[in-house]
């Protein structure tokens, strides 16, 4: 068992959350970017971990069914919200290559 996944055992339901920082701190790690990486990973193998963006803030493992529900709802929101960014970042680079090429042109 990685020591990431014990100490997220400590760390059930949301009132139990614990930051990506502190998380890092714990594992003698210099940033959050390899705790996602491995939270990522750990989702996979099938371990129902969490993350919330309100008080209080971090990772947990889920509980109850309303923290389920809770989680999906935010990944939601936040595939809706990528989705925008893609199209309008997608309607910025056309326009962007659009003009290039007409200077080009000339």
């Amino acid at each position: 068992m990685s020591h990431l996944l014990t100490i997220l055992q400590l760390h059930r339901g949301k009132a139990r959350a614990i930051t990506g920082k502190d998380l890092a701190q714990l594992l003698g790690e210099p940033h959050d970017r390899m705790i996602r990486k491995e939270i990522r990973e750990l989702i996979a193998q099938g371990h129902p971990i969490a993350s919330s963006t309100e008080h209080p803030y971090g990772y947990f493992m889920v509980e109850t069914p309303e923290e389920v529900d809770q989680y999906l709802k935010q990944l939601k929101g936040r595939l809706v919200e990528d989705a925008y960014r893609r199209r309008d970042f997608k309607k910025a680079a056309a326009g962007t290559l659009n003009e290039e090429k007409q200077l080009a042109l000339l």
